[in-house]
């Protein structure tokens, strides 16, 4: 069974130098800290190990989005994905590239995004979250999705920590206990921010926009009934924006789900009924989940064949044609 895997990170100096999970890896877990660095014979080693045949690489959140100073994030994104570019062009049938982008300058970001994929080969790209509090579906960011559809660049919309408004009256009490991170924080943020994305109604004015979302959905297939039965529902008892479908025929149309770290079969289960087997993708979310866990949950999941392909690589290639290489022969 060949394995695509698509949310897969590494670290960069010197855009990680300073991110709170590196720097408590290096002292804690130097292993991981190796293998978030590394992306030669020790990323191999562990692809190899777990039958994984292709990873899409993507800079460890929150690559250059936190960076105050604008300038230099614009300048640490297109020095990123120089740097990313050499390591495909060095290994091109084992790995692929989300571009980093910086969102804190909605122009810069649509120009780079375009760079990189036109001229350097990389993938689409992967942006965490909301910028310094700004979503993605603020107007100043429709010239990035126009490039995007253009050239059929999928975006990766990764977590980040929640916007600060939301720690504070949220999680402010249970951050020790990490309520706002991966356990939920990430899901929650991740899937309105989605969800803002359809409600501004982004994907009715760019239709071949082609989102995709980690972690089974972000919950979101496990809401989407309720989302479609109360849509609209809100202070005036009708929406103002009138999007021409349901909030998830978008889901349907619009976005792809990757198993990125979640290897739960009831919410996998879910996933498949709701998105369909034709929107759902293998991921591991590596090296902070581990790439045998994954493989052999595709491997052992009970579903049919043809299902199986197309998570673990055919609906990939589908995706991002001929950005990957031929890995199954196609």
């Amino acid at each position: 069974m060949t394995l695509i895997a698509l949310e897969e990170h590494y670290a960069w100096d010197p855009a990680s130098a300073d991110n709170v999970v590196a720097t408590w890896l290096r002292t804690h877990n130097p292993v991981g800290y190796d293998r978030l660095y590394d992306r030669g014979p020790l990323r191999l080693e562990q692809m190899d190990a777990a039958g994984i045949d292709f990873q899409i690489l993507s800079l460890f959140d929150p690559g250059v989005q936190e960076e105050s100073d604008t300038a230099l994030a614009v300048d640490l994104a297109r020095r990123a994905n120089d740097d990313l570019a050499e390591t495909v062009r060095a290994n091109p049938r084992r790995f692929g590239g989300f571009a980093t982008l910086a969102t804190q300058d909605p122009d810069a970001a649509a120009a780079e995004l375009e760079r990189a994929v036109t001229e350097l080969g990389l993938v689409g790209a992967l942006i965490n979250g909301h910028s310094q509090g700004r979503y993605l579906d603020d107007p100043a960011y429709e010239p990035l999705f126009a490039i995007a559809e253009a050239t059929s660049a999928p975006i990766y919309l990764h977590p980040t920590t929640p916007h600060p408004a939301v720690m504070d009256a949220w999680f402010a009490p249970y951050v020790d206990d990490g309520l706002h991170l991966a356990s939920w924080g990430f899901a929650a943020e991740a899937g309105t921010h989605v969800l803002r994305l359809i409600y501004s109604g982004v994907f009715d004015r760019f239709p071949g926009l082609q989102l995709i979302i980690g972690h089974l959905g972000e919950m979101l297939p496990f809401a989407a009934y309720r989302i479609d039965r109360y849509y609209g529902l809100g202070g005036s008892g009708a929406s103002s924006r009138g999007l021409k479908h349901l909030p998830s025929e978008y889901l349907k149309s619009n976005v792809h789900v990757t198993t990125s770290g979640n290897f739960c079969p009831p919410a996998f289960a879910c996933t498949l009924e709701v998105m369909g087997a034709d929107r759902v993708m293998f991921s591991v979310d590596y090296p902070m989940d581990d790439n045998g866990t994954g493989a052999e949950f595709m491997a052992s999941y009970p579903m049919d064949d043809a299902t199986r392909r197309k998570v673990a690589s055919e609906n990939a290639i589908h995706l991002f044609g001929a950005r990957i290489p031929d890995v199954i022969g196609r």
